[in-house]
């Protein structure tokens, strides 16, 4: 073996950037968009994703949150049901 210092592996990128942020008390939605889409998707932050994704989300959604980027804001309103005509 070499005596050459070990330099750390570089974090994964950010999988693209979070535009929103929902609290829902129970869990936090986030609306990003993919690195290289331009397509807004809900993501919903979770403790046992299998693949590692809420990780990268969720160190990009802190991030963000920190740098003034986004605001963790409540839930949008659900709409009420259409009304029904006699």
């Amino acid at each position: 073996m070499t005596d050459e210092p070990q330099i750390p592996p570089e974090p994964p990128p950010p999988p693209g950037q979070v535009v929103k942020a929902y609290d829902y008390g129970s869990y936090i939605e986030l609306i990003v968009v993919y690195t290289g889409q331009t397509a807004m998707v809900p993501f919903t932050l979770t403790a046992d994703d299998h693949y590692g994704d809420s990780d990268r989300w969720r160190a990009e959604y802190q991030r963000a949150l920190a740098a003034g980027e986004i605001t963790l804001e409540p839930p949008p309103p659900r709409p009420g049901p259409l009304p029904v005509e006699p």
